[in-house]
């Protein structure tokens, strides 16, 4: 009678005891959860502060007295559909309001190592009555969709922003990231300043004003009226420039550490 090797026998006792006990692998899938809802906003409430971890912020206006927001919570993994469902609960969008101030914040109540597996899309439709708006998002995207009679300030981390139109003063700092400014008019002392990533904004000014676009790396793309009595003071490689004049009224800084300037008229 053949004698079966000891070490084949430990063999297949090993292969069969972890079979006994592998886990499912799941593949990398998506699972979300909505949450949507309204914000009453009386007239006094001219501020709307909001503060967003991760995701995609799209703002809209209209002549309603209150924010509605529209969430769509996503998490994605390689767990099943009920450990995710679980973590999707994790996810909140808080509001309160203090003295002329609303404050809506986006969030969720753990650690986010991947900000592509867990964010937020979320949509707000505010009130035209709000003046001020004031964003402070970790990373995504930002973009504001409808003309924004008032002013807006940012300060992001990584984060690309788009400006589809606004009249106010505009104060963005951020880390990483693209700027984009499409149409209206910028306030005096209105300042784009940003770590890594390109710059570009169509605007009117001001007369009698100051104006700031700075990145560290990136370029700088500014477009104004080929009427406007503007003055640039540029920092970086100039690749072009058609106001050429030194006694402009409306002063321009432009600076790039590494990137290109080019300033145009339209």
């Amino acid at each position: 009678m053949k004698r079966i090797p000891l070490c084949l026998v430990m063999a297949a006792f090993i292969i069969l005891s972890s079979c006994g006990n592998e886990k499912t692998v799941f593949p990398k899938h998506s699972t979300y959860s909505y949450n949507n809802g309204v914000v009453k906003v009386n007239k006094s409430i001219k501020t709307l502060n909001i503060n967003i971890d991760s995701g995609n912020l799209q703002i809209y206006c209209w002549d309603n007295d209150e924010i509605k927001y529209e969430a769509k919570h996503v998490v994605r993994g390689n767990k099943s559909d009920e450990d995710l469902k679980i973590l999707l609960k994790k996810y909140s969008v808080k509001s309160s309001q203090k003295e002329k101030t609303t404050f809506i914040t986006v969030s969720y109540a753990g650690k986010i190592k991947r900000p592509q597996d867990y964010y937020t899309e979320i949509k707000l439709t505010v009130p035209r009555s709000i003046k001020n708006i004031y964003i402070k998002q970790d990373t995504g995207s930002i973009l504001i969709e409808d003309k924004f009679e008032g002013n807006i300030t940012g300060d992001v981390d990584s984060v690309n922003t788009e400006i589809k139109a606004m009249n106010g003063k505009l104060i963005w700092k951020g880390d990483t990231g693209n700027f984009r400014f499409d149409s209206g008019k910028l306030l005096r002392d209105s300042t784009v300043n940003i770590t890594a990533g390109n710059i570009s904004s169509k605007a009117e000014c001001q007369d009698n004003s100051q104006y700031v676009f700075k990145t560290g790396a990136g370029n700088v793309e500014l477009s104004f009226p080929k009427d406007s009595d503007v003055t640039v003071d540029s920092y970086g490689t100039l690749q072009s420039n058609q106001f050429t004049g030194i006694a402009g009224n409306i002063k321009v800084k432009a600076a790039t550490d590494m990137g290109k300037i080019s300033i145009d008229g339209y």
